[in-house]
């Protein structure tokens, strides 16, 4: 009997990403880091500013170039020059800081733009898929506004359900709330929370502690280039094991 084995979703194997620029000489920002993601995961990244988080992340698509190293996405190494990377994007959805909505299409536009020139769907299939999500994210009503007519809370609900509209098969998220007012966070983490009850693959960089306590199955704190400590929420933050997390939890928590 044989017993069968799962492959890692996203596979991180020796990572490194250094600038060399007049503004940033010889910066190293990532120092091989080694890690996996399984499907399902919903993995949260914590840690100071300035510990590479958001490089890391952006690596992960290549929308930053890694220095060297391999990662492997549904067992391809995406950092291999000849691959098509735009076509691994699509399976890879990216919800920014600050939104990124195109400001001249209304937010109906926004969402079947990718799915009509990218995956061949056509206008009516594109709005069923994007109406549904509209709805799923309690903004249906908005279809027909522009970015410029909506909270910065809508907007960025807007943006998770433009990135939801490619029917990706994992979802990055940087800092998602670290851009709106207060009162404006908790809509956009309910998104995510329900998004991560659906069995959504995540990957998250936030501030946002007690939610990841809250959300994640895993939680990882980089700091000093590198990935210093991983563990269930539990564990991660009732029991640290690295001094530099024990430091880092003290003042945020």
């Amino acid at each position: 009997m044989t017993t069968e084995t799962t492959s890692p979703l996203i596979e991180v194997r020796h990572l490194f990403k250094e600038f060399n620029n007049s503004r940033h000489r010889d910066l190293k920002v990532l120092c091989d880091i080694n890690v996996s993601f399984n499907k399902g995961d919903v993995a949260f990244i914590v840690g100071p500013s300035g510990a590479g988080k958001s490089t890391f992340l952006r690596c992960l698509n290549r929308l930053e170039e890694a220095s060297s190293g391999e990662i492997l996405f549904e067992g391809v190494n995406i950092l291999d020059k000849n691959v098509d990377i735009d076509r691994h994007r699509q399976k890879m959805g990216m919800v920014f800081q600050q939104f990124n909505l195109f400001p001249h299409l209304s937010v109906l536009s926004n969402l079947t733009i990718g799915p009509i020139k990218l995956q061949g769907l056509s206008q009516e299939e594109a709005e069923e898929r994007a109406m549904k999500l509209l709805k799923r994210v309690r903004l249906e009503d908005r279809a027909r506004s522009f970015p410029n007519q909506l909270s910065g809370g809508q907007k960025q609900r807007i943006a998770i359900a433009r990135s939801l509209c490619m029917e990706p098969d994992v979802m990055l998220f940087d800092e998602p709330t670290s851009a709106l007012d207060p009162e404006m966070v908790g809509e956009v983490l309910e998104v995510m929370r329900e998004l991560a009850e659906d069995k959504m693959t995540m990957i998250v960089v936030t501030h946002e502690m007690a939610f990841a306590r809250e959300v994640a199955n895993r939680i990882l704190f980089m700091a000093d280039t590198n990935i210093l400590e991983e563990n269930d929420p539990e564990n991660f933050f009732e029991h640290p094991q690295n001094e530099r997390l024990k430091a880092f939890l003290e003042k945020m928590i």
